[in-house]
């Protein structure tokens, strides 16, 4: 059976222990935000970044308010995923660039 999953990068926050912001940071030229939708992205049907605004793609306001962190981010996501009919949200936070060799692909698959 295939599920329809949303991957969902949990960016919202102030960053304020890493003193700026920490989804801008670059590593290896990257954004961390990019490295996290891009570790996702093979794995999941659609990516939606929760907690901040941009210009293309998927964006997702915290709920139930503004500024929540993670906890708003995840509940955003949980929300639009059953609102669109997806069967799952696998979620990982912007500051996660490098993920566990096969660790999305276990989660994807899993009853």
């Amino acid at each position: 059976m295939t599920r329809l999953l949303l991957g969902a990068v949990l960016a919202g926050g102030r960053s304020e222990r890493f003193g700026s912001d920490k989804a801008a940071a670059a590593l290896h030229g990257v954004a961390l935000i990019d490295h996290a939708v891009e570790a996702l992205r093979p794995w999941v049907d659609r990516v939606a970044v929760c907690g901040r605004t941009g210009k293309a793609g998927l964006f997702l306001p915290d709920r139930p308010a503004a500024d929540m962190g993670p906890l708003g981010g995840l509940c955003a996501a949980l929300h639009h995923g059953r609102a669109e009919g997806f069967d799952a949200v696998i979620s990982v936070g912007c500051d996660t660039p490098q993920l566990p060799a096969g660790l999305i692909e276990r989660l994807a698959v899993a009853d």
